[in-house]
């Protein structure tokens, strides 16, 4: 066996210096590859700093998330717009931004409240006609069970998983 530690080989005699071998042998390997591992994750850390960023923007920002209940359109175009000169990509891909974006999207959302707020009718000075009666939905059709959840919908967090190279990513 190749000796450990110094030069040439070592003639084991038994199996304590067989396992006494081994030992190191995992020991010097254990060690050369937590030195890999630091090394590659030190050499990626802005990378893995950008795609953190990139999921804490959209579980802060559910307004951002496409087919989600509270989607903004607006909201997300104007700051697709406003943060694409900060855009990281890789192979075409977005994958971050280069700046913390939090603040941009409050301030476009606290612009698109105060045009929101300004852009809503007055209070009518006349009463409003009479509202025309609503239409009578359909029953739900009969022998399927009808149950809160049960929509068949699924979320699109597909720009989210996109940001981290994993758009077609399903729940």
């Amino acid at each position: 066996m190749p000796a450990i530690g110094r030069e040439g080989s070592e003639v084991l005699q038994d199996t304590n210096d067989a396992r006494e071998w081994q030992e190191a042998v995992k020991s010097l390997l254990t060690a050369e590859i937590r030195d890999r591992a630091n090394r590659e994750l030190d050499a990626n850390a802005d990378f893995l700093s950008t795609v953190h960023a990139s999921v804490e923007l959209f579980q802060n920002n559910h307004d951002l998330i496409p087919g989600s209940k509270d989607f903004d359109v607006e909201l997300a175009n104007r700051f697709a717009q406003m943060a694409a000169p900060y855009e990281l990509r890789v192979e075409e891909k977005l994958q971050g931004y280069s700046i913390p974006v939090q603040p941009l999207v409050d301030s476009i959302r606290a612009q698109l409240a105060k045009e929101r707020e300004s852009a809503a009718p007055a209070a009518p000075a006349a009463p409003a006609a009479p509202a025309a009666p609503a239409k009578k939905q359909d029953p739900p059709q009969a022998a399927i069970p009808s149950k809160a959840g049960n929509s068949g919908e699924r979320e699109d967090f597909s720009t989210l998983f996109g940001t981290i190279g994993l758009p077609n990513l399903q729940i």
